[in-house]
């Protein structure tokens, strides 16, 4: 069973940044806010962990790799190719409710095993997740939560660990409802920005409608 944490932020707790790292580096599953919905995390390079969150998203396809939540725009470029025009904007989005697909770089590989041809990169808002990020030293795997089995989304810590305490390792809560809403994506994979998903966060800034 998970250990259901609630912590703060400004400052963030340095006890529960240890616990936290402690679950990544030993193959484990976060659970945790980020901008607008509820998410499952764990160290990218770990497959014992991806398999884990699969197994608790049955439904995502088993062939599509999950997001990485990078800590600012200098991370993201470690694991996706952005050009200058790309630089700009993404200057402007980030951090904030936006995934950003872009063609994975070179050095992708040797970081997280992964050798799919795009990334869907996430840089939060969210300081408790940022700064997570930052003390573990490289990309974070993300996905969203499913729905509760009563087909309800989860809004609420508490609504998650009678969910999914029973199969992840920690829940950060901050003690604060989540909307349970879906992020803009963006694809600049062949270039220009290609709105996917219209969700949080304007694409107007993208050129989207």
């Amino acid at each position: 069973m998970a250990e259901h944490l609630y912590t703060f932020i400004n400052p963030v707790s340095e006890r529960d940044m240890k616990k936290a790292l402690a679950v990544l580096e030993g193959d484990g599953i976060i659970a945790y806010p980020l901008d607008c919905n509820w998410a499952f995390g764990c160290d990218a390079s770990s497959s014992k962990a991806l398999d884990r969150i699969k197994r608790l998203k049955p439904g995502h396809p088993r062939d599509q790799p999950f997001s990485l939540i990078c800590t600012d725009i200098s991370m993201a470029s470690t694991v996706g190719n952005i050009d200058n025009n790309q630089y700009r904007l993404l200057k402007k989005a980030w951090p904030g409710p936006y995934t950003i697909i872009l063609s994975r770089h070179k050095s992708l590989p040797r970081q997280i095993k992964d050798k799919r041809p795009v990334v869907g990169i996430k840089v939060p808002e969210s300081p408790l997740i940022r700064e997570l990020v930052t003390r573990f030293g490289k990309p974070m795997a993300t996905t969203s939560v499913p729905l509760q089995a009563n087909g309800e989304p989860i809004k609420m810590g508490y609504e998650l660990f009678e969910e999914f305490g029973h199969a992840i390792d920690l829940l950060l809560d901050l003690g604060e409802e989540l909307p349970a809403l879906e992020s803009t994506i963006v694809d600049f994979s062949e270039g220009e920005a290609q709105i996917v998903r219209v969700g949080v966060g304007d694409p107007k800034m993208f050129g989207g409608t």
